[in-house]
């Protein structure tokens, strides 16, 4: 009987580790994985944020005939302004960039690109980035869309 526990010795060290390593990479996938859902959230409302506010420059001369027109420039500049000021409130482990906006007519398009590379993967010396592209539509005036 004796010797039959001599060579059980050590397989609950294994046990433990091999649980160890599980559970760490689990905590890793966690964490990255929220930090990806933070940076998808976050350029989804930048996009969304953006694009409202150039909706609201609507080239008042038209507007006043009943044609809701954007003026062109004043939309994109505002939709920018918007994006960087939110981007000012970003995390720091968190890149955006304002890649694309087109105005035509009542419609403006916002387009937000964002990366980061995860936390654990980049601890552990894999090089790599998660990017993010969220883009969003406003329009002003009225819409035939339901």
């Amino acid at each position: 009987m004796t010797h039959f526990r001599d060579k059980e010795k050590g397989q609950t060290s294994l046990v433990f580790v091999v649980s160890l390593v599980i559970i760490i990479g689990a905590f890793a996938l966690l964490v990255d994985g929220g930090r990806y859902l933070v940076m998808r959230n976050r350029a989804r409302m930048m996009a969304d944020a953006s694009a409202l506010a150039g909706a609201g420059m609507l080239d008042v001369e038209q507007a006043q005939q009943g044609n809701f027109i954007l003026e062109p420039d004043l939309a994109k500049i505002k939709a920018r302004e918007i994006f960087i000021l939110n981007k000012e409130e970003t995390p720091e482990w968190a890149g955006f960039r304002f890649e694309e906006v087109r105005v035509q007519k009542n419609e403006i398009w916002v387009t937000i690109t964002g990366g980061a590379a995860p936390l654990f993967g980049s601890l552990r010396g894999l090089h790599y980035t998660t990017t993010i592209v969220s883009s969003a539509r406003a329009a002003s005036g009225i819409s035939s869309e339901r």
